[in-house]
């Protein structure tokens, strides 16, 4: 961490007040031995708006006792942004429940990825194992299953990544999935209980793999609804829009407009962002939101 806390002497002032505020924070955090997930992503959005010619100001009050991470100003325009970190990396894999196993008795030689909520009880469980026995039947490379329960919410999921030796499948536990969709869903509520009112409040999501925008568009958007067509096209699974499970579906969390993504790094991330209303633009805010953050247009 030394090396973090040194990328801020390039900084005119160190960054000024807002700069002081959080590498206390951060140096606060590596004193303590907590995750540094929050502080360093933190940390690493300051800078960057630092070096986009931004004005910040850190940790600012909302008249509901909470904090706004950044109050964001560039000439004479402001946002609000809430940095969340989500941990995502990195999650156990539970061994395969029994009633799991007669997936592998489905006669299609495929590695087949599965995971599963964790309050799943043995009939929820048999009913993923019956839908994915089903899918499996028809599926091909690369598709993949989304199983909702009885109450809509997404219970566990199934993808085919590969073939195998043999004439049956073989299960792989996979639970990261479905867990990383729901934690990356949870940061983006506990953002929205920080908005600050009057002013646009942008949400920026940052966790570790380059490919984790995938995770964020699912969270936000919906997962996606599959079925199959009536005239299956070339045999394969199609896609029909989006579950209503999303951030932003209907008219769920209606003052958030903006959310964008990035790795957590400190040269070159990857990044992404997303309008809830692409059709109606506001290009100057946009824009400063796209400098300030330094993520490129669509």
């Amino acid at each position: 961490m030394l090396a973090e806390l040194a990328a801020w002497r390039d900084l005119p002032g160190g960054g000024g007040r807002a700069g002081r505020s959080v590498r206390d924070q951060l140096e606060r955090t590596i004193k303590a031995s907590k995750p540094l997930g929050g502080p360093l992503a933190e940390a690493r959005v300051a800078r960057r708006l630092l070096r986009t010619g931004c004005d910040i100001a850190h940790e600012l009050p909302t008249p509901n006792g909470r904090t706004c991470d950044f109050e964001v100003q560039v000439n004479d325009r402001r946002f609000y942004l809430h940095v969340k970190c989500p941990r995502i990396s990195h999650v156990p894999r539970p061994p395969l429940p029994s009633c799991l196993r007669v997936i592998e008795q489905v006669p299609r030689p495929y590695l087949v990825e599965v995971g599963w909520r964790a309050d799943l009880d043995e009939t929820q469980l048999t009913d993923l194992a019956q839908a994915v026995g089903r899918f499996l039947h028809e599926a091909t490379i690369g598709e993949e299953l989304l199983h909702r329960d009885r109450a809509g919410r997404v219970a566990g999921n199934a993808r085919v990544v590969a073939t195998v030796e043999g004439d049956r499948a073989v299960v792989s536990v996979h639970s990261y999935r479905t867990k990383a969709i729901e934690r990356v869903g949870r940061s983006l509520e506990r953002a929205y209980e920080q908005f600050m009112p009057g002013g646009e409040n942008v949400i920026l999501v940052l966790t570790e793999d380059r490919m984790h925008d995938q995770l964020v568009d699912l969270a936000l958007l919906g997962t996606h609804v599959q079925r199959w067509d009536r005239i299956p096209r070339d045999n394969r699974l199609v896609a029909h829009g989006r579950a209503e499970d999303g951030f932003w579906s209907g008219q769920r969390c209606e003052r958030s407009r903006v959310v964008g993504w990035m790795q957590l790094e400190t040269e070159a991330p990857a990044t992404r962002i997303w309008h809830r209303f692409p059709d109606e633009p506001d290009e100057p805010l946009r824009e400063l939101i796209g400098i300030a953050l330094g993520i490129p247009p669509a």
